[in-house]
């Protein structure tokens, strides 16, 4: 069972780029309505993420707020499952669509490969294993102190280069995708992101204090240098 979750959960880890990778439907003559019918889609995955990243999920759950390994790995079952039937239930949206030349499709794809290599940087088999709470792992990227605060590579440059990584590549899938569907996706996945930095620093100097606060004035910048 170890085995088969541990494979589950690094598929798991690529379900989200590779929809991005393959494009979100798009037909130019599509009801209008199918926007709506996207956003509560979309809306509802959200709000089981939120549930289950809140402090008192994990404390109701686990019996502390920060959660431990059965709680990450309960996590990414849900989280990958759900997001799999967004993507295979998201229907058609409308909207202009380009007709671009085979070599910016090539560019988009290498912008997209860099992104995912940026997206994964710093990161191990090992530390991954971790991170989804594997058993027999050791803990990483917790927002406790029970894990090393990685400020080091790109994390010396902004606070969130994964989430950087992510917004890169789903700028570059534009190149491949190049139609309204995919820039609106791209746009509600890179948004999602961007909002919950301000979360994710909260949990952080909550549980980190002044070794954040440290780090944050070492570093202002969250997502790219000299922007914010």
């Amino acid at each position: 069972m170890v085995r088969l979750y541990t494979w589950f959960a690094f598929m798991g880890l690529m379900v989200v780029s590779a929809s991005v990778l393959m494009g979100f439907r798009h037909e130019p003559g599509a009801p209008a309505g199918n926007y709506v019918f996207n956003g509560v889609l979309y809306a509802a995955y959200m709000m089981i993420h939120v549930v289950m990243m809140s402090p008192w999920y994990k404390r109701l759950t686990t019996g502390a707020p920060e959660g431990n390994p059965k709680e990450r790995r309960i996590y990414t079952v849900v989280a990958v499952l759900t997001w799999l039937f967004v993507y295979g239930i998201h229907r058609p949206l409308p909207g202009p669509a380009l007709e671009l030349p085979d070599w910016i499709t090539f560019l988009g794809l290498c912008g997209f490969l860099l992104g995912s290599f940026a997206f994964s940087e710093g990161g191990t088999f090992e530390s991954f294993k971790g991170f989804f709470g594997v058993p027999g792992s050791e803990a990483s990227h917790s927002a406790t102190a029970e894990t090393p605060l990685q400020i080091d590579g790109s994390y010396a440059s902004v606070r969130h280069p994964m989430y950087r990584g992510f917004t890169c590549l789903a700028a570059a899938s534009l190149l491949i995708h190049p139609n309204a569907a995919q820039l609106a996706w791209g746009v509600v996945l890179s948004l999602t992101f961007i909002v919950f930095i301000p979360i994710e620093e909260s949990q952080l100097l909550h549980a980190r204090g002044e070794e954040y606060r440290a780090y944050m004035q070492q570093t202002p910048h969250r997502l790219f240098r000299g922007i914010w």
